[in-house]
């Protein structure tokens, strides 16, 4: 565990996502319009099963949020530790994880993943749902490593930086996101991996893209699931014969060995 004081610029970025996410957690209007369709629950749920096919008890979760992914990995039935920098997020959490009787297997602690409180070598698994691309990676990735098991796995979901018509609605709605954080670029990701000795990736939301965006038009939301589900399924055969378009693709499930 390092000392947050000897980085100035990492104490400002620490507080500007506590403040934006503790008021994120409070007012919903923080969340895009289209937000009330889950669009993404579809590829935690892939995530998940990632998570659930690996070995080991121990998981440690990266930005638990309000608790509803920390209450889907408890049924899994494994031990979690879950954190979070938001005290609003981990108030949600506790009460979700109480909910679902899962206090006895769950430990929610405030922390920054730049500066862990966790011995070396503490987890057989790591997973996060859009947490890395809020991070310092040049020293959350070193904390990450530090707290993985030998041989254990890191799962992470991530919006990608790539897609120039993504990138213009970001550019366009400032209000949903915080000032430090940035899509990631998987070109540039590799630089902060290095120790693994595997790194994986899979891409999600193609063409699924567009009956999203069909909610700013107001179409019944029956409509836009379904053809959701249609196009999800078209990217699955497009990206397996050309994985290069992945790069324009709204998500990705980032996998690590250690």
């Amino acid at each position: 565990m390092k000392d947050d004081n000897q980085f100035p610029e990492l104490d400002r970025r620490h507080a500007s996502e506590e403040s934006f996410h503790d008021l994120k957690y409070e007012d919903s209007a923080y969340y895009p319009y289209h937000y009330r369709l889950n669009p993404t629950y579809v590829i935690f749920q892939e995530m998940k099963e990632m998570v659930r096919s690996a070995r080991g008890e121990r998981v440690l979760e990266y930005g638990c949020g309000e608790g509803w992914t920390t209450a889907e990995l408890l049924s899994l039935g494994r031990h979690i530790d879950s954190f979070d920098i938001s005290s609003v997020a981990l108030d949600h959490a506790s009460k979700i994880v109480e909910r679902c009787n899962g206090s006895e297997r769950c430990i929610l602690k405030k922390m920054a993943a730049e500066n862990l409180d966790y011995p070396d070598e503490s987890f057989d698994v790591i997973v996060g749902f859009a947490i890395l691309h809020h991070l310092d990676l040049s020293k959350a990735m070193p904390e990450m490593y530090r707290v993985m098991k030998k041989g254990g796995l890191a799962f992470f979901a991530e919006p990608l930086g790539t897609n120039p018509i993504i990138n213009l609605y970001r550019k366009l709605t400032p209000q949903y996101r915080t000032a430090d954080e940035k899509p990631l670029v998987l070109s540039d990701f590799v630089h902060y991996i290095n120790q693994f000795i595997r790194f994986s990736h899979n891409e999600y939301y193609l063409t699924a893209l567009f009956p999203i965006g069909l909610a700013y038009l107001h179409f019944p939301d029956a409509t836009i699931n379904y053809f959701n589900s249609a196009c999800r399924r078209l990217d699955k055969r497009i990206l397996s014969r050309f994985p290069t378009l992945g790069r324009y693709a709204w998500y990705t499930i980032i996998t690590l060995e250690k």
